[in-house]
């Protein structure tokens, strides 16, 4: 095994040990990975520097995965000649599309992770909780492109179009639930409270 074999075999060890940081030993790790405490110093002089490459690779893979261009050319490919009940209907099907995919791939790669282990199914291990996929629609890239979709009704709208978007964004979550969680709400019936509000008029 070369060295970076062996350093990218520690590292996949270390996702199961995080809970265990304070209280590590470069002996637990070695022992996890299933060598000898002398291999595992040859590539890495202490705990610290485990974890730091572990970090770096966690914050490489997430980047690529969260990465909205492919969504946000979508969002730009909107017709902004259609009713704004339209456009943030597509918008609520992009989102809805991105968050499956970024769940499927964050799930991939925390099985790949854990594979073999026996601390998989707990969530107090994993390195990134579903909760935090509710963050996601609050890129700055995707409020910048709903902005965009909201300009064109600006003269109509109660607040500047980059508020509402990000407020919109908010309520989009409601469509676009996490697993295991309360049953998503219509994206048209969010739609319609974001535009008409809560009270019944007339």
């Amino acid at each position: 095994m070369s060295s970076e074999q062996l350093r990218q075999r520690i590292v996949r060890t270390t996702v199961s040990l995080l809970g265990e940081y304070e209280t590590l030993t470069m002996a637990r790790i070695a022992e996890a990975a299933g060598i000898s405490e002398a291999d595992l110093l040859a590539v890495f002089p202490a705990k610290e520097a485990v974890f730091q490459a572990w970090s770096s690779m966690f914050m490489a893979r997430m980047s690529v995965v969260m990465d909205p261009a492919e969504e946000i050319r979508k969002l730009d490919a909107i017709r902004v000649d259609q009713p704004v009940g339209l456009r943030l209907l597509e918008v609520v099907d992009i989102l809805g599309a991105y968050f499956t995919r970024v769940r499927a791939d964050i799930e991939a790669f925390e099985q790949a992770c854990f594979a073999g282990d026996s601390t998989a199914s707990d969530e107090s291990t994993r390195p990134f909780s579903r909760n935090d996929l509710r963050s996601l629609g609050s890129l700055p890239e995707i409020q910048q492109a709903v902005a965009k979709l909201l300009k064109p009704d600006e003269q109509r709208l109660r607040l500047p179009a980059e508020a509402l978007a990000e407020i919109f964004l908010g309520m989009s979550r409601l469509c676009t639930r996490v697993s295991n969680e309360v049953q998503p709400l219509p994206a048209a019936q969010v739609i319609d409270l974001f535009l008409h509000g809560a009270l019944i008029t007339g």
